[in-house]
């Protein structure tokens, strides 16, 4: 096992190195748009033909249009530059995609199936590699039976609770007639890389080697920006982050939120050869 944290170059390497050409395109393509492995080869995987070309200060780039799974599929754009000294892989990705069927990525007919067989072939991928996770926080259950309720009160919300004593010592007061839940705390430690591992590196990479700021990660791969962080009144955040689904504005809209990172990519891809950590 390698126990550091994997560069830009070494995951392009693993991609570079998959045998099938299917599956590394897909990594290639998933990389390239800082997806979810559901927008790849899932749910909300793309068509042969989601994606146009747009002109930004005189460079080609591809606008591969996605559709954002933690989102109801609301639509981003992620462009990327089709001149390979700028990225290796933008135009050997959209050439693929538009040589290919209508999904480019499916695995099998059934996309559930599909995304399981994408998963399990990155961890093979990855064999050796960790990638290192932070604390947190998560919530559990407990079943629990009646004779373990010692006592019970009526909460500040009008609901009764009960006050549940585990055979082992524990106790808590639940709402619920079956379950007590409760938290417990993930601490720091390294896991074997995943699929998610291509969005998380490429994201690091786009915030530490093209220093893209919140709204243009934002944009490139669908989050949702919090009023917290940047301070951003959340009534602007409504209109910048619209539902482009169904929006016959759904392009020009699309091309805008593109064309404000979109000149941040024209660098060399020599000048760092991936080497962000």
């Amino acid at each position: 096992m390698s126990f550091h944290h994997p560069s830009d170059r070494e995951i392009r390497a693993r991609i570079e190195n998959v045998k099938d050409k299917q599956y590394r395109m897909m990594y290639k393509y998933q990389y390239e748009t800082v997806g979810r492995i559901s927008e790849v080869a899932g749910k909300y995987m793309p068509t042969r033909d989601d994606h146009v070309i747009i002109d930004v200060e005189g460079e080609e780039f591809v606008l591969f249009i996605v559709k954002t799974a933690k989102r109801r599929g609301r639509l981003r754009p992620c462009a990327r530059p089709l001149n390979t000294r700028y990225d290796p892989w933008a135009k050997e990705v959209m050439e693929y995609m538009e040589s290919e069927d209508e999904h480019p990525f499916l695995l099998h007919p059934n996309v559930k199936t599909s995304k399981t067989y994408a998963m399990s072939a990155a961890k093979k991928m990855f064999n050796g590699l960790m990638w290192p996770m932070i604390d947190y926080t998560k919530t559990s259950e407990r079943g629990y039976t009646e004779d373990m309720v010692k006592t019970n009160r009526y909460g500040d919300d009008g609901y009764e609770e009960f006050l549940v004593v585990f055979p082992d010592g524990m106790r808590s007061w639940t709402k619920s007639k079956d379950v007590v839940k409760f938290s417990v705390k993930v601490e720091e430690r390294w896991k074997p890389c995943t699929s998610h591992v291509i969005r998380k590196r490429a994201t690091l990479t786009l915030a530490n080697d093209y220093l893209f700021d919140g709204f243009s990660l934002a944009y490139i791969g669908g989050w949702t920006l919090s009023s917290q962080q940047d301070g951003t009144p959340q009534a602007l955040k409504h209109y910048m982050f619209m539902d482009l689904r169904e929006s016959n504005v759904a392009m020009p809209q699309l091309e805008k939120q593109a064309r404000r990172y979109a000149k941040l990519l024209l660098v060399d891809y020599d000048v760092f050869r991936g080497d962000s950590r």
